[in-house]
């Protein structure tokens, strides 16, 4: 079963397949949530391809990782057979499926593929099935000076859908955030923030400006 029928469609027509790390998750993981400094049980919102599995895998952790589309799921459960009762289809906005708590939990760009209700009840649940000390790193949730940030139609006022062309193109739900927006929704949920960046890239070659994303590491107390 499939929870996400935009990212299912988009998998089985082979985009969007990211199976390398990304470099921001590696960094931010060595510098805020090592392993030996007793992060070891981790679950992964929106794991998509895969990219970060490996990573997780090789530094020995206990890892969990919740999907909305099936089709990926299965093709998980083949590269990583281990990870049969691990990685589930499933709607991370409703629930987390799995038992006891996390020392981590990381996303890296799913979250924000939402509406603002359904992010608030993700973080809600998140902070909920983190042990206190535990952290929630975010990693590429969309920001409101991104040039796509008035595109497409409203479903509230932070988020867009039906954009009409580029890299959001038939992926449903795209929420952009401001900074006043985004540290509401994360204390509000019961997490203190130790981190929080803005990343801005204004590509030369070819011409492309605005393209802007936030990165932020939180605590629950």
């Amino acid at each position: 079963m499939s929870f996400s029928a935009e990212w299912d469609q988009v998998y089985r027509q082979a985009r969007h397949l990211s199976v390398w790390p990304w470099s921001d998750l590696v960094s931010y993981v060595h510098r805020h949530a090592r392993p030996a400094d007793g992060f070891r049980r981790v679950l992964e919102l929106g794991c998509g391809a895969g990219a970060n599995i490996p990573f997780f895998l090789d530094l020995g952790m206990d890892y969990f990782a919740i999907e909305g589309s099936g089709h990926i799921v299965a093709r998980l459960h083949e590269r990583f057979p281990e990870t049969l009762d691990r990685i589930v289809a499933a709607d991370f906005t409703k629930a987390i499926p799995f038992t006891g708590q996390f020392d981590l939990i990381v996303d890296r760009g799913s979250v924000t593929h939402n509406t603002t209700p359904a992010i608030r009840a993700t973080l809600t649940m998140a902070c909920e099935r983190l042990r206190s000390g535990g952290k929630l790193i975010g990693l590429d949730w969309l920001s409101a000076e991104h040039k796509d940030a008035v595109r497409g139609e409203s479903i509230d006022s932070h988020t867009r859908t039906n954009i009409p062309d580029g890299q959001f193109q038939g992926l449903g739900k795209i929420h952009f955030a401001d900074q006043q927006h985004l540290v509401e929704l994360l204390t509000g949920a019961g997490f203190s923030i130790d981190r929080l960046e803005h990343k801005r890239i204004d590509r030369i070659l070819p011409a492309e400006n605005g393209l802007c994303w936030w990165n932020f590491v939180t605590v629950k107390p």
